[in-house]
């Protein structure tokens, strides 16, 4: 039944999962509305409702907790049992900055958070039978500190985006989050994991969040020693802590918080 007067109809028991490269997630459906995130390849969606004409469905995304539309021709539906197994089982992160697979006869490339949905228990050297080229890490195994910085840096000089999560363009927080989300560590949206620490107490791998209160603002770095963080301005950078709060500083008001997580471990 149509939601009273508007223009979109609620599915239940739908889902879907993303089969290309990178998935756009819309505001509003249509192509010129602001994008909101994007799904990688491997990654599960529900499926929650759609519009009359049938062109655009709306998506949840629950493992960061942020939804949008999606067009109708770049929906690939699953079935509830096979969203569950994909979830709850362990999966492969590719952690290359480009990976291929070779998927309906031709290359497909992936990028860093992308999923393979194999176990190398249930298929032994599977990357040979489904010529996977690139490296992976198993989601299920959290990343030690070093291995976490490794990841973190590759997105190094990745440009600014809107509601992106890929090397070629990022969002602020949604990038912070797929780089730990890559490690092994859940990030849900407006829910920062771990847990605050002392800035004194820092070690490479934690997170350092500005928060301007007045203009509701987070701004995110992840520190990864000798007095450095890895942070957004328009592009993903490193530079010395000073500079970091300097530049924030100088471009909030007076109402701002530091905070310091510690999420690894």
């Amino acid at each position: 039944m149509q939601k009273g007067s508007s223009k979109e109809w609620p599915l239940i028991d739908a889902y879907g999962i993303c089969r290309q490269t990178i998935l756009p997630v819309y505001r509003q459906p249509t192509f010129d509305s602001a994008l909101v995130t994007q799904l990688l390849f491997g990654e599960c969606y529900q499926i929650v409702g759609l519009t009359s004409d049938r062109e655009w469905f709306r998506v949840y995304h629950e493992d960061t907790g942020i939804g949008g539309w999606v067009w109708a021709k770049l929906i690939k539906e699953i079935t509830g049992e096979e969203y569950q197994k994909f979830s709850n089982q362990d999966f492969q992160v590719v952690t290359s900055p480009i990976a291929a697979i070779e998927y309906l006869g031709t290359n497909l490339y992936l990028l860093p958070g992308s999923r393979l949905h194999f176990s190398e228990v249930e298929l032994f050297n599977w990357q040979d039978h489904i010529g996977f080229t690139g490296n992976y890490r198993p989601h299920a195994l959290k990343a030690s500190r070093e291995e976490f910085l490794e990841i973190a840096l590759r997105y190094l000089n990745a440009p600014f985006q809107a509601g992106g999560r890929s090397i070629f363009g990022l969002d602020e927080e949604l990038g912070f989050a797929l780089i730990y989300g890559i490690a092994g560590y859940s990030w849900i949206s407006g829910k920062i994991p771990g847990k605050s620490v002392e800035p004194e107490q820092v070690v490479p791998g934690d997170l350092f969040i500005f928060r301007d209160l007045e203009k509701k603002e987070s701004h995110f770095g992840i520190f990864i020693g000798a007095e450095e963080i890895l942070w957004m301005d328009n592009k993903m950078k490193v530079s010395d802590l000073d500079e970091w709060e300097d530049f924030l500083r100088n471009n909030s008001n007076e109402q701002v918080v530091f905070d310091a997580r510690s999420i690894l471990g």
